[in-house]
């Protein structure tokens, strides 16, 4: 497990952070603790802020694994992006965060998104959780989609079905040898409800130096698959899991929360992108954005083309070769046509995948740039945290995402 620790604990933050909050979160390890005696918040608060200070720079060993894990977790939510988080996890549970505004220099501090982590993390551990959910869910780039056999149908979401999803997911993270903890937080999203169900890592066994001497302890690190499901449009995306077991998450959700056991468990459950009118259009192939004034420009900076035949001895297909070309300033699918001979898509050749890089107006003097991995059937790889509305427009308009149907789904899914 990497620390890092002294990014966090710095001299800034010792001199500043609120001296109760710092004695509780110690405290919660005194036990473990080398070479700190808790008693020094008994005595003069600049002695203690040293003392604290001089301890944090000091080793490393002298910091317990749970000390460490809760600097971890406060650290990652300590940022504008994390107080945001937490402001709005706090105003759906119905917390009021108080802001320190005393009209001195101490009081204004503990309104730093580190310090606010740190106050939430200690009293108000429901919206500290919460937040962290959502982190995990708007870190995630990768996810697997899958759409369902109908559009329209609302999950259902409450005690009855939260128990059933853990109950069964809860088996699939031991058959995985995860153990079996298992916490479900369900998340609104405009017209999305997003799952992020907080499991168990394998288990790691180390030996470790602690008070002169050696021992092995074993643990697991906390990790979270995220499921975040649309109703409108019937697909659910998984994320943060074993590819392999996403199916299996998604059936879950969908025996449990939808009431609907195989809903995506049709043979075009995934075929869900596409590059055909890529390919159709040849190497001249450029993004349409007109339809959306804050799109300034739209760049493919990666492509992808494979040369595709049979193996004599198998009869399958297989790739032959491939050509990767990248271009951060212009056109690498323009770059791909001016490089090579003889590659005429739709017949031994196929694009694998496609990289784009969108340039966002946001007001100001530069852009915003979203950058989306697109790669057939069922790949689009972007971080979802911000224009993901807006991006899957861009693709849905440019013919690259296959609406299917929902008839055919279900004759498909019979």
């Amino acid at each position: 497990m990497a620390k890092n620790l002294k990014k966090f604990v710095n001299p800034k933050f010792t001199r500043t952070a609120d001296l109760d909050l710092l004695r509780r979160l110690l405290e919660r390890h005194q036990a473990d603790l080398q070479g700190l005696d808790i008693a020094l918040f008994d005595r003069d608060p600049d002695e203690a802020r040293r003392t604290i200070q001089n301890f944090f720079a000091g080793p490393e060993d002298n910091y317990t694994e749970g000390l460490v894990a809760d600097l971890h977790r406060i650290a990652e939510l300590g940022n504008a992006n994390g107080l945001q988080l937490l402001l709005e996890q706090a105003r759906r549970l119905g917390v009021q965060i108080t802001p320190a505004n005393d009209g001195d220099d101490t009081a204004e501090a503990t309104q730093d998104p580190k310090h606010v982590a740190f106050r939430m993390f200690l009293d108000q551990p429901a919206v500290f959780n919460a937040a962290a959910d959502m982190l995990s869910y708007t870190t995630l780039s990768s996810f697997t989609e899958f759409a369902g056999v109908e559009e329209g149908i609302e999950a259902q979401i409450d005690d009855g079905t939260r128990q059933a999803f853990q109950r069964d997911a809860e088996r699939l993270f031991e058959a995985d040898l995860r153990g079996r903890y298992c916490r479900v937080g369900r998340y609104d999203d405009d017209d999305e409800i997003n799952v992020v169900v907080t499991h168990g890592a394998q288990l790691t066994t180390t030996e470790i130096i602690e008070a002169g001497a050696d021992r092995v302890i074993s643990f697991r690190e906390a990790e979270h698959a995220v499921l975040s499901y649309a109703a409108t449009t019937g697909r659910l995306k998984v994320g943060g899991f074993a590819k392999a077991r996403r199916g299996e998450l998604a059936e879950i959700f969908a025996g449990s929360m939808l009431k609907r056991p195989r809903f995506f468990a049709a043979p075009d459950a995934q075929n869900l992108y596409t590059l055909v009118p890529v390919e159709r259009a040849g190497f001249g192939f450029t993004f349409n954005h007109a339809f959306d004034p804050d799109i300034r420009r739209v760049q493919i900076v990666e492509v992808q083309a494979d040369r595709l035949g049979t193996d004599p001895r198998s009869g399958e297909t297989r790739t032959f070769w491939s050509h990767v070309i990248r271009d951060g300033r212009d056109n690498a699918l323009a770059r791909l046509g001016e490089g090579t001979r003889g590659i005429v898509f739709g017949a031994d050749w196929r694009l694998n995948h496609i990289v784009i890089r969108v340039h966002i107006d946001v007001g100001g003097s530069k852009p915003a740039r979203v950058t989306v991995k697109l790669k057939p059937p069922d790949t689009a790889m972007f971080k979802r945290h911000r224009f993901e509305g807006r991006i899957m427009a861009l693709l849905r308009r440019n013919g690259l995402v296959n609406d299917r149907l929902p008839g055919k789904a279900a004759v498909a899914a019979e």
